[in-house]
């Protein structure tokens, strides 16, 4: 899924300062649980594909962020909401920018089927540019050590 080398490196981007530290996977989970849960499905089960459509839409993801935060300790719960949801939302933020062969993702659904994206590049355009993100993050990572050496 290369699409998940996208959300995962810019989950990494947005949340390397030390003082998100404690709760920085569970916005990275929070960037990949809507591929997670629905591609699987999608995947093993074609004949389900409407299944997967729902999953992998904001009102489901919302429902689902809002349940697994009941299984922590009641005094995490309200941070561990806010950072999932800012996860699956930078998560659809990146997916409104892709181009679809047939219909996208439905943003309202089960409001509206209506389905739209801005289209700037293709699901698959993030494995050609793998190369160029691992050496723009060990630019960025070294530059920062120099920085905090001296």
């Amino acid at each position: 899924m290369p699409d998940l080398i996208t959300h995962s490196i810019a989950a990494y981007w947005l949340l390397r300062l030390p003082r998100f530290a404690r709760f920085r996977v569970i916005f990275y989970l929070g960037t990949i649980l809507p591929d997670i849960l629905a591609r699987p499905i999608h995947i093993l089960w074609p004949q389900l594909s409407l299944y997967s459509v729902a999953i992998h839409t904001p009102v489901f993801m919302v429902v689902c962020a809002l349940l697994a935060a009941e299984f922590f300790a009641p005094a995490l719960r309200t941070t561990i909401r806010t950072f999932l949801l800012l996860g699956i939302g930078l998560h659809f933020f990146l997916d409104f920018f892709q181009i679809h062969l047939g219909d996208g993702y439905y943003w309202f659904f089960p409001f509206s089927w209506k389905s739209f994206e801005i289209g700037l590049f293709w699901p698959e355009t993030s494995i050609r540019l793998l190369p160029l993100w691992l050496i723009l993050i060990a630019g960025f990572e070294l530059t920062l050590r120099l920085i905090k050496s001296r």
